[in-house]
């Protein structure tokens, strides 16, 4: 009989999603523009900066100019620069520019009212993650790009 309760906890589960990395383009993406800082960067350049395909940089930069973050140029000469300086751009703000997710994910099941663990866990998990998130979004604030700008700066 604890066998079978055993199962039924673990019997629904849900394919995970893919791992979003919205953020870590937006934050490859503003990097770049940061120690290239006053020059005019190219969306050819970022996109082999970030090595990833032309649409998806140009979606999350689009997400950075609607932000205020990034402000570009169109046209056959077009380029992107940074709206203002890196030390007065925190990671939060990249972070709720491109919409990414938060830091995990909650998994859809049906409830199985024989288990104690599957009737309280998605509770837990929702209390969990607002803690986790709130915790992640108050460091994102305290972290300006201007510091992703000198790590990227070290590099020989």
């Amino acid at each position: 009989m604890h066998f079978f309760l055993a199962v039924n906890c673990y019997m629904y589960y849900d394919n995970m999603s893919r791992i979003n990395n919205q953020f870590s383009v937006g934050v490859h993406i503003m990097t770049a523009l940061g120690d290239h800082h006053g020059e005019q960067v190219t969306s050819a350049h970022l996109t082999v900066s970030v090595q990833a395909h032309e649409s998806q940089v140009r979606g999350v930069l689009s997400k950075l100019v609607k932000a205020g973050l990034v402000v570009t140029s169109r046209g056959r000469n077009g380029f992107s620069s940074l709206s203002r300086p890196a030390n007065k751009i925190s990671l939060l703000e990249i972070y709720k520019a491109v919409g990414a997710p938060p830091v995990f994910s909650i998994h859809a099941y049906p409830k199985e009212n024989t288990c104690r663990t599957s009737c309280t866990h998605k509770q837990a998990m929702v209390e969990l993650l607002e803690d986790t998130q709130g915790a992640f979004e108050t460091r994102l604030g305290q972290r300006m790009l201007s510091q992703m700008v000198a790590k990227a700066r070290t590099y020989k």
